[in-house]
């Protein structure tokens, strides 16, 4: 399966997978050449005392970083897409292949980030994570539900990796969206199509 063949090059070999990744981007920009306006039109509107969604730019970055760093381990026990450090979130913003956003808390500050990692075949994988001091708001179920309209109205099919043992995520992501199994991935990973509930 091309998924597994994937996961593979990209924990074997870095450098080939960076380059894999860069020409990717540059396809999938020219496919889907409207990705950021999409996502962006998208966004629920900001609220009086309510979350807030942004297409992550350039200056967002180091607070991305900072926030990505802070997670307890437990957070990241089944989320580790990408090293969290600067350099890395800024190759992902500019190699084309990544539409990363944030969720902001009442403090302005970070709470969650989910991203989708497009790729020229038309899949887009769905990653995210959530403070645990705001887990329990439906910030998760409200991200999948955001990307999966996304990616449908991109012309994508939403696609995520979730760990078998990970029930909560699962909870959310059938929460949000219509659910798949497309498959099973070594580690007892779930490969799961997803898609737009309305």
């Amino acid at each position: 399966m091309i998924t597994s063949l994937l996961i593979r090059i990209k924990r074997a070999c870095p450098r080939l997978w960076r380059m894999v990744e860069n020409a990717n981007g540059r396809i999938v920009r020219m496919r889907y050449p409207r990705l950021d306006d999409t996502a962006s039109g998208m966004l629920p509107a900001p609220q009086s005392g309510g979350l807030r969604w942004s297409v992550v730019t350039g200056a967002d970055i180091p607070e991305l970083s900072r926030f990505l760093l802070s997670l307890p381990p437990e957070s990241t026990t089944h989320f580790s897409p990408h090293p969290f450090d600067t350099a890395t979130l800024r190759h992902m913003l500019s190699c084309g292949s990544f539409l990363m956003l944030t969720v902001r808390g009442t403090d302005g500050d970070i709470c969650g980030y989910h991203f989708l990692r497009c790729f020229a075949d038309g899949r887009a994988f769905h990653g995210l994570v959530v403070d645990p001091s705001c887990s329990g708001r439906g910030i998760g179920t409200a991200m999948w539900s955001l990307a999966a309209r996304i990616s449908a109205a991109a012309g994508l099919r939403m696609m995520a990796t979730i760990s078998e043992s990970n029930l909560p995520s699962l909870a959310s992501c059938r929460r949000g969206c219509h659910v798949e199994i497309a498959g099973h991935l070594p580690g007892s990973y779930l490969l799961l199509h997803c898609h737009p509930k309305i």
